[in-house]
């Protein structure tokens, strides 16, 4: 920003998860943590987060994110700072972020699960058997409360290593097509928005979004690979990946990437946080392992004479 300049007008993209709120009326809303590439910001209940994204941010699905790069954006405000949103805009002390446009983000897309190897992923550890013991409990139809209360608000920061791993666990059920799978994202899906005051505001909206299918354009896309849409032979990627220097702009994912292509991703999720990226990838690593279990199980005989006429 210009700090020659009375006010600045920042066209930016707005994500449809917080559109309503950027379009309402205006309204105060605190500061809850301000980085040179992003502000979070509180809208009112405790899982609503409106994060303001520089372009070199990573591309989290509830933004309204700018076409600068941190580089040229000075935010001008600390955390507990109050700052007005509403009528398609955020304004700060020195400049307006206006929603010139809406922002696709990234989801996964469900498929089938196929035969794709999930070996790229790093070693699950703890937090990937919790996932795991918690995806096998939903599942088989048992209480998903107990597996998510052992997850939800667990560790440091803004986004909890437990939270996640939670987030591994919403992404990949959400990404496996099947009955059993709907039916035990539904219940994780309840159990964590019982648990939300557990944890932080902002790990809380990505919670939310993640029970939706919602995530960073390259965990989206790794997802639903390594889920299943990557070994079905079809053009099923993802709805949404990022584009390389792209400020956010996103694309289709082509047909069936290779092991290479997958470990690219591996990397690069993997340098999301400090430990994020490879928090997520251990709950979904330990999800997989239950969707796999469940899919290999034998199916018991049918009983002698039970389709006799």
């Amino acid at each position: 920003m210009d700090d020659g300049l009375d006010l600045t007008l920042l066209p930016a993209a707005v994500s449809p998860l917080v559109a309503g709120e950027v379009a309402g009326a205006p309204r105060r809303c605190r500061v809850l943590a301000a980085f040179p590439t992003c502000l979070y910001l509180d809208l009112g209940a405790h899982e609503r987060v409106l994060a303001v994204l520089a372009s070199d941010a990573v591309a989290l699905p509830i933004g309204i994110r700018l076409a600068l790069p941190s580089t040229e954006v000075r935010w001008g405000v600390e955390p507990g700072t109050q700052v007005v949103v509403g009528e398609g805009r955020v304004r700060l002390p020195r400049a307006d972020v206006v929603a010139a446009r809406l922002l696709r983000p990234a989801r996964v897309r469900p498929a089938p699960r196929g035969s794709t190897s999930s070996e790229a992923l790093p070693e699950p550890g703890v937090l990937g058997d919790l996932a795991h013991d918690l995806t096998a409990a939903a599942l088989a139809g048992r209480s998903a409360g107990p597996g998510v209360r052992g997850l939800v608000g667990v560790g440091r920061g803004l986004t909890p290593s437990g939270d996640d791993a939670l987030c591994g666990v919403l992404l990949t059920l959400a990404a496996v097509d099947a009955p059993s799978s709907r039916r035990a994202l539904s219940a994780v899906r309840t159990a964590v928005r019982g648990a939300l005051p557990r944890t932080t505001s902002l790990s809380a909206a990505l919670l939310v979004a993640a029970g939706a299918g919602y995530a960073v354009p390259d965990v989206a896309c790794l997802v639903t690979l390594v889920a299943g849409a990557g070994s079905t032979g079809r053009n099923d990627g993802p709805e949404t990946a990022a584009t390389a220097g792209s400020g956010g702009s996103v694309r289709p994912v082509g047909p069936s990437p290779g092991h290479a292509d997958i470990t690219a991703l591996v990397d690069r999720v993997l340098g999301i946080g400090h430990t994020s990226g490879r928090d997520l990838l251990s709950g979904v690593s330990g999800a997989l392992r239950a969707v796999d279990a469940q899919h290999t199980a034998p199916r018991p005989e049918p009983h002698e004479g039970a389709h006799r006429g």
